[in-house]
């Protein structure tokens, strides 16, 4: 059985987080044509006053695509790292204040009702005996019809290639 990632760990690491977008970047072949697909598919069924749950919110870029797109949607940024979530803040700028920030897991978040989902290039960070579960406390929150819309990387979740992989 390999070990599930240490999600403190990394995301309190402050040369982590400083360079958390850069490395993102360079790790995720079309990262920002990624989050302009996710708006693009997010607003084909969510209303202009959408309330979106973003899961795995820290760092920001999400939230800030999609508050970038439309003005008149809310969110609700779920990450257990508040250094990661700290840099979503700064990212978001003035935008910040249209997002209710909730450091912890989303199982322990507001129950909604959401008009939306994202949880991009999260799913790895969770143990595989975990995935479901979130998966469904994830759309225990969304309003029936409401657009979920997840991305998920898959690399060697055994700690010596994981870490190879991630660069560390």
């Amino acid at each position: 059985m390999t070990a599930p990632l240490d999600l403190k760990t990394p995301f309190s690491d402050p040369g982590a987080i400083a360079s958390y977008a850069d490395r993102t970047r360079r790790l995720v072949p079309g990262w920002d044509d990624l989050h302009k697909m996710v708006t693009l598919l997010v607003a084909e069924g969510a209303p202009d006053d959408a309330r979106v749950l973003v899961v795995g919110a820290g760092g920001g870029a999400e939230l800030d695509a999609l508050a970038r797109s439309h003005a008149g949607w809310r969110f609700l940024g779920v990450d257990p790292s508040a250094p990661m979530l700290e840099l979503a803040r700064a990212l978001l700028g003035p935008r910040a204040d249209r997002v209710e920030f909730h450091e912890g897991y989303v199982a322990s978040a507001s129950a909604g009702p959401f008009d939306a989902a994202t949880c991009l290039l999260t799913m790895h960070f969770v143990p595989h005996a975990e995935r479901l579960a979130t998966l469904r406390e994830i759309h225990r929150r969304m309003k029936p019809g409401a657009p979920f819309v997840m991305a998920h990387m898959s690399f060697p979740q055994a700690p010596a290639e994981r870490d190879a992989w991630l660069g560390r």
